[in-house]
């Protein structure tokens, strides 16, 4: 009796525990934990705490994580971000769509230097957000612009959810990098048609500016080398296969500082700051990961995953008819639970048997962390669109849900695109890898 009802009590746990507000990744420690516990023991649960802490720890894939949020936390500090802001305002500020699709293509460039959704949106709702308000642009429309395109960085790499999934689903994390640089820039390109046609239909939305002068544009590129450097040896070096990952992470971090040293933007306090919130930022991520290992642990040790697994293998569907089934799973999970905290959890679970029923593996890595990219600007709950709501006061959840919707679709079209057309995202790889 009591074992019958142990797996719904854990699973019950995780959830009242989430409701109280505790931090995500101590409710899945604790409810995995006691499971746990139940299960083989006080002493052996808390030497797999111990063993779980000190492999997450030591990991030599998992430092890539806290070197690429150290790239990009420099790289913001560093002005990079304002002079790819500026350059893409000089050479596209004219068109129909003005700074909402420089933000946009500014967005796609950042990514290239920034692992982070959040981090993303928080940068460009401080830098472009002011000037979108002060050049009359829709409140709405400038809202859901900069908590949408802040989840490019979720794709383009370095991206941190692509290193996370790569070690759970023990995939090669350089090939999943690879892959994501064509479905982000999908991603960005029909954002960019979108806005083109609804300013087409409405110009009092993003008012053009004056087309700048060809002294004005060429001034704009002398601060983006700094992005071409750096962005081109981290992305550049992982698809020729001479970097690792946490290669590639340690040269970029090194590389943004030398920017930021060239730049006079090096001080004690901007040294104190970058390294205070890139160990905040770590050590967020590091404990999810810890609560999910264990309570993936624990799911593995009670034979729920395995069940689960053996369920959905022995379906009388195709794979592509669980794949759906899975996609929307992840988004209902997406819209309460961060990408990383999903992805322990359901990624053991049923990749596996899906790869075993016939998915190709990089493209459906690819199909899990943008379907996870959609929750973070989904309701009720939407992190980046609390993100922008904490840099930027002055606008309302309800204003920027509402801008969120035009790049909502957007993003399940571009979603659809993927799940049906495979070659998107494995198509580089493919390339890169080529015997």
């Amino acid at each position: 009796m009591i074992e019958s009802l142990q797996l719904p009590f854990v699973i019950g746990m995780v959830a009242v525990l989430m409701i109280m507000r505790v931090p995500v990744g101590v409710s899945l420690l604790l409810a995995g934990a006691t499971g746990f516990a139940f299960i083989r023991g006080a002493t052996i649960t808390f030497d797999t705490i111990g063993g779980r802490l000190f492999d997450i720890g030591s990991g030599y894939a998992l430092s890539a994580v806290p070197l690429f949020l150290l790239m990009g936390h420099v790289a913001a500090k560093a002005g990079i971000t304002q002079d790819i802001y500026r350059a893409t305002r000089a050479w596209l500020g004219h068109l129909k769509g003005s700074v909402v699709i420089a933000t946009t293509v500014a967005a796609v460039a950042f990514a290239a230097c920034s692992g982070s959704t959040t981090s993303s949106t928080a940068v460009f709702g401080r830098v472009a957000i002011p000037e979108m308000l002060r050049l009359k642009v829709n409140r709405k429309l400038a809202a859901g612009c900069v908590a949408t395109v802040g989840t490019l960085a979720g794709m383009i790499p370095p991206s941190i959810n692509l290193i996370v999934y790569g070690i759970i689903a023990r995939e090669s994390v350089p090939k999943l990098l690879i892959a994501g640089i064509v479905p982000g820039l999908l991603t960005a390109f029909a954002y960019l048609v979108m806005i083109y046609i609804r300013v087409s239909r409405n110009p009092e939305m993003a008012p053009a500016l004056p087309k700048a002068g060809i002294e004005e544009r060429l001034q704009s590129l002398k601060g983006v080398w700094s992005f071409l450097t750096l962005g081109g040896v981290v992305i550049g070096g992982i698809y020729a296969g001479i970097i690792t990952p946490t290669e590639a992470g340690a040269i970029g971090a090194v590389g943004s500082f030398l920017i930021a040293l060239l730049r006079n933007r090096l001080s004690f306090s901007v040294l104190k700051e970058v390294f205070l919130d890139t160990a905040q930022t770590t050590s967020v991520i590091f404990i999810i990961l810890v609560g999910a290992l264990i309570f993936s642990s624990y799911l593995a040790v009670s034979g729920a995953s395995g069940a689960v697994s053996e369920y959905i293998v022995g379906l009388d569907m195709s794979m592509m008819g669980i794949v759906c089934i899975y996609v929307l799973l992840l988004l209902v999970l997406g819209c309460m639970v961060d990408p990383v905290s999903v992805m322990f959890l359901t990624v053991p679970i049923f990749v596996p048997p899906l790869i075993e029923l016939g998915a190709h593996p990089i493209w459906l890595a690819i199909v899990v962390v943008k379907t996870l990219e959609i929750g973070l600007i989904t309701p009720p709950v939407g992190l980046n669109a609390f993100v922008l709501k904490g840099v930027a006061p002055s606008f309302s959840l309800r204003e920027i849900f509402g801008g969120i919707w035009w790049f909502l679709q957007v993003e399940v079209i571009t979603l659809i695109m993927i799940l049906f057309i495979p070659t998107i995202a494995t198509f580089l790889p493919e390339l890169a890898y080529a015997k």
